[in-house]
Parts: structure tokens; sequence; C-alpha cells
């Protein structure tokens, strides 16, 4: 059974096809009715995972972006579902931090709290959408700055920045006008005290999506293991956030994100 594989290594010139096969084997166990909830998502979030690394390597391909949209319209059906808990997606994140898993899991955490305010299923594939390429500018950013090991400094950080005009510009590229969309992939730094990058809104001037994308895209980077600290554990991330960070996130949209925990 290839799930009891540990290691396969694939020729250069058949990885296209190892791929395509790939593909096929993981939608045969989503579609099989033998397979536990918990199971799928595990297939979900491998899956997902691979596609986004596969974007965030080649992310003006189109055929990745469709394949973005998908997945983002698979994850969106597994949160609806009765028998979703977010440790059921969550349960296959090795608590390591790198760019394009990190995109998944503020996508999964960010429909979370979607469908805990209760947006529509048109709003949340939006959502989803956006979270999922909210970092897409990173891949124009220097890998030696995104993968420092230790605190940037000032001008490195600078440069970080740079990533949320990036991103914005690189969406319309591959042919995104929902602004829905890119105002939560543009302004995701944005703080409500106004002191966020890369326009310097202010509370309600913030779009939903990106006071979203940021609670989500926070606690995920603190609570994954970096170089240079430890990870926090869920109940310490959600206190940190909610007591030091107050007039960075949105309070209220912080109270329904700790209940997606309960």
């Amino acid at each position: 059974m290839l799930q009891e594989v540990e290691a396969l290594y694939v020729i250069d010139a058949e990885h296209s096809e190892y791929k395509k096969y790939y593909k096929t084997y993981l939608d045969s166990i989503v579609k099989s009715k033998n397979v536990s909830f918990e199971a799928e998502s595990k297939v979900l979030y491998k899956n997902a995972s691979k596609i986004l690394l596969d974007f965030f390597e080649n992310p003006e391909n189109m055929t990745n972006y469709d394949s973005i949209k998908k997945i983002v319209g698979d994850i969106v059906g597994t949160v609806a579902d009765e028998h979703f808990r977010v440790k059921s997606l969550m349960s296959e994140a090795t608590g390591e931090y790198y760019v394009h898993t990190h995109s998944l899991n503020v996508t999964i955490y960010s429909l979370c709290l979607g469908t805990c305010i209760g947006l529509s299923k048109d709003e949340l594939h939006e959502l989803g959408e956006s979270a999922m390429l909210h970092d897409i500018g990173k891949s124009k950013i220097d890998s030696a700055i995104i993968d420092k090991n230790g605190k940037l400094t000032k001008k490195e950080f600078e440069e970080v920045k740079k990533h949320a005009l990036f991103g914005y510009e690189m969406a319309k590229k591959i042919g995104i006008k929902n602004e829905n969309i890119l105002a939560g992939i543009i302004y995701h730094h944005e703080k409500i005290d106004g002191t966020g990058y890369p326009c310097g809104l202010k509370e309600e001037h913030i779009p939903l999506y990106a006071r979203i994308i940021s609670i989500c895209s926070i606690f995920n980077a603190i609570t994954s293991k970096r170089t240079y600290r430890d990870a926090l554990l869920t109940f310490d991330a959600l206190k940190l956030m909610k007591l030091q960070m107050k007039d960075y996130l949105d309070s209220k949209l912080i109270n329904k994100f700790i209940e997606i925990f309960k």
C-alpha cells in the first residue's frame, strides 16, 4: 500500500506522471465510502500542502492556480461537514514554519473563523482563496531573508514588507479581479490602530477578509516552531493575542476565533 511507504524516489523525467498518479490516488481515497472523516481530512491536508508547494515554486502557472481554487472548494466543504473539528485538518501540520504550509494553515483557520461569523458559501470561497494566496508575494523576496535563522534586521524587514504589494500585483497578473480577494492579500498586515502596512488603514477601513487573515496568520506564526524561538501552545497564543495585541487586531473577531477551539 502506498500509505505505508515512508519515502519514494522519482526520476525527474517522470515527475509529472507521478504527480498525476498521486493526485488520482488521493482523489480515490477521498471518494471512498469506506474511509473515515479523519482519514479524508489527512489526505486533503497532504494534497493541499503539495499543491501549495508547487504553486509557490511557480505562482504564475495558471494550472497551479486552478488547483488552488479546487483545493479551496474542498476545504470549504470539509469545514462545513458536521463531523469537522479544527484538529481534523490540523493533525497533519508539522509545527515547523514554511511559507506554503503557513498559507494552508491560515486558510483552514480563516475558513473556520469565517464559518463561525456566518459567512455565506460564496464568501467562504473568496476568503479561502485570499487566505491561501496572502503570502504569494514572498516568492518574490530573497529566500535567504525569508528562511533566515534568526530575527530580521530593519533593512530585511523593510524588504519583507514589500510582499503584500507584490502579492497583490501577482494575483492580478494571474487573472484575479475580485476586489474582496485582492483586499485580503494586500491588507493582511494592516493593524486596527493604523500602524500596519502598506497603507496604514485603521479599524473598519481594513476589509473584513484582511482582518480575519491577519488574526489567523499571527496565530499560526506564533504557534509554529522557528529556529530562534519555540512555538507557543494554543492557550498561550490566544491569551497573548487577546491581551497584548488588542490595539492591532479586531477584538470581536478575536473572541470569535477563540470559540473555534472550544
